[in-house]
């Protein structure tokens, strides 16, 4: 039996968005955890179709918020903060119109300092 991670079922969920339209090489994902799986699902499209160099705040942070004190998940966000000076692009998975304060912050600061480009997934729609 042949493996392959990208597979139509995969694939499926996002048949309708144009990822394409990101020209950006580094790409730095912003959202809500509350849809890591989504998150997962973009990362993967983005590197293995598109060849982006794609970022996250933290693995850890997406898989185990529930995890950190108040204090520890602060410095996260300070650190994503940070890794957003690498990234030449954010892509905010807005999903059902949600992303969240931290999210607001990041795009923020990358629009405002930064003056890099923001594309939204509700935007990458192709119909």
């Amino acid at each position: 039996m042949k493996k392959e991670r990208l597979n139509m079922k995969f694939l499926n969920t996002f048949k309708t968005h144009d990822f394409s339209q990101i020209k950006e090489e580094k790409v730095f994902l912003v959202g809500s955890i509350r849809f890591k799986d989504i998150f997962i699902k973009i990362e993967t499209i983005l590197q293995i179709n598109h060849s982006k160099l794609v970022g996250i705040c933290s693995v850890d942070g997406l898989l185990n918020k529930e995890k950190f004190s108040t204090k520890e998940w602060d410095k996260l966000q300070l650190i994503a903060l940070k890794k957003l000076d690498d990234h030449d692009a954010i892509l905010v998975l807005d999903v059902d119109g949600y992303i969240g304060d931290q999210s607001k912050e990041e795009i923020e600061y990358f629009t405002s300092e930064l003056k890099r480009p923001v594309y939204w997934l509700s935007k990458l729609r192709k119909y």
